[in-house]
């Protein structure tokens, strides 16, 4: 069976309905099934052959929990890049000569600055490299690319570093001030590589959905 536009529309439509909320999510699928009623169609009714693909495939009255795995695995993917790219850039010497260099800097400035001062100044650093988490994220909510599984994720890896670094912060006080200065000195520099490597993931899923809006004239 060779599906028409309006058929294939159809199919989006079935498992919009059904569950499966991200369009590039909604996209794969139905490259799945479009694939399968092409293979095995046995007739022209287009509904019937439809949920025979759908039962074949194990995604008839299954579509919710398929949505679910499916952001799983897509999390599942970019949690794995997150970590992957971190081990990366502490493999290059240059950037390892930085993190170094940061330390070293922090440590200083701990020492020889208040502690009021030099939390503050940390602060302040923070808030500078998560001004482009902001930026680039609203320049990329007015583009309107709907509901993507890959920029949802994109997004938050881009924001991890942001999300978590308020609970260290908040736990650092009830440690002991030889922990508490060992746990400063270094969690900037901690913050600095998952942020960049956060960067890296949003870059790649943007050019992720670019590339199927563009195979699809979207």
């Amino acid at each position: 069976m060779e599906l028409t536009k309006s058929q294939i529309q159809q199919i989006e439509l079935r498992l919009k309905s059904g569950g499966i909320k991200y369009w590039d999510l909604r996209l794969e699928i139905i490259d799945h099934i479009a694939t399968d009623l092409e293979q095995n169609s046995e007739s022209n009714d287009f509904n019937k052959e439809l949920n025979n693909s759908l039962k074949r495939i194990g995604y008839l009255n299954n579509l919710s929990a398929v949505n679910t795995k499916g952001w799983q695995n897509v999390n599942k993917f970019y949690r794995k890049r997150y970590l992957d790219n971190i081990k990366t850039y502490l493999k290059k010497p240059l950037i390892l000569l930085l993190v170094v260099l940061s330390i070293i800097t922090n440590y200083f400035l701990f020492e020889y600055l208040p502690l009021k001062t030099f939390k503050l100044l940390n602060f302040s650093l923070y808030i500078i490299f998560s001004i482009p988490f902001f930026v680039l994220t609203t320049k990329l909510w007015l583009k309107k690319y709907g509901k993507s599984v890959h920029l949802d994720y994109g997004i938050f890896y881009f924001g991890f570093a942001l999300i978590m670094i308020n609970l260290p912060i908040q736990f650092a006080g009830y440690f002991e001030a030889i922990y508490q200065k060992i746990f400063l000195i270094l969690l900037l520099p901690i913050f600095i590589l998952a942020s960049i490597s956060g960067y890296q993931l949003f870059n790649e899923s943007i050019q992720k959905v670019e590339r199927i809006r563009k195979e699809l004239n979207l």
